[in-house]
């Protein structure tokens, strides 16, 4: 690069270094005036600072603007990475989820299954204490309606001793000994 500078600094002074000579031999005066001359320089010189101001900022310029345009390659590299990584994640989890999904389902079915026991289990423990409480309900009752009938039938005897007792102390001794046998065997059925 530096060559390119050198050169087209030759190149500049004997373009000049050539027009100065024409100038004054006054050759061709109409191609080739001092004012062209002037232009030719200026346009050299123009070129010259051009072509330094390039070589000395452009390398810069340049140079950032790879950095950045790598630095821009290496992030899309990487979000295409991770993009590739979350595509091979989710084609991993589809070709699972099958799989997952059945295991769910027996998860589930199970689940259910020891509900259903459980539920079978309480009712049956429920039904048992509702059995045992009617029992003993029922048993209470039967102890009650036991108890009402012995003091019924014995209320009864005791009405009937009383009503034969009235009427057979009235006519005599030897009805009274009948009487009592009777008064015993009513209380002994009031009994049983």
């Amino acid at each position: 690069m530096k060559g390119l500078y050198v050169r087209l600094g030759v190149l500049c002074v004997t373009g000049f270094a050539a027009a100065v000579p024409l100038v004054a031999q006054d050759i061709e005066p109409r191609f080739l005036d001092v004012v062209s001359v002037y232009k030719i320089f200026n346009t050299l010189l123009f070129a010259f600072g051009l072509g330094y101001l390039i070589k000395k900022y452009a390398p810069a310029f340049f140079n950032a603007r790879s950095a950045d345009i790598q630095k821009a390659i290496q992030d899309a590299t990487g979000l295409r990475i991770e993009a590739e990584f979350r595509s091979s994640e989710i084609d991993r989890k589809m070709a699972t989820l099958a799989e997952e999904v059945r295991a769910m389902r027996e998860r589930s079915n199970a689940a259910m299954e020891r509900e259903h026991a459980r539920l079978i289990r309480d009712a049956e423990e429920e039904r048992k204490r509702i059995g045992e409480r009617v029992a003993a309900e029922i048993e209470a009752l039967r102890a009650d309606g036991i108890r009402e009938v012995r003091r019924y039938t014995a209320n009864a005897a005791l009405k009937e001793a009383e009503a034969r007792l009235r009427t057979g102390l009235g006519s005599g001794g030897a009805d009274q000994e009948g009487l009592l046998r009777e008064f015993e065997q009513l209380v002994d059925r009031g009994r049983g």
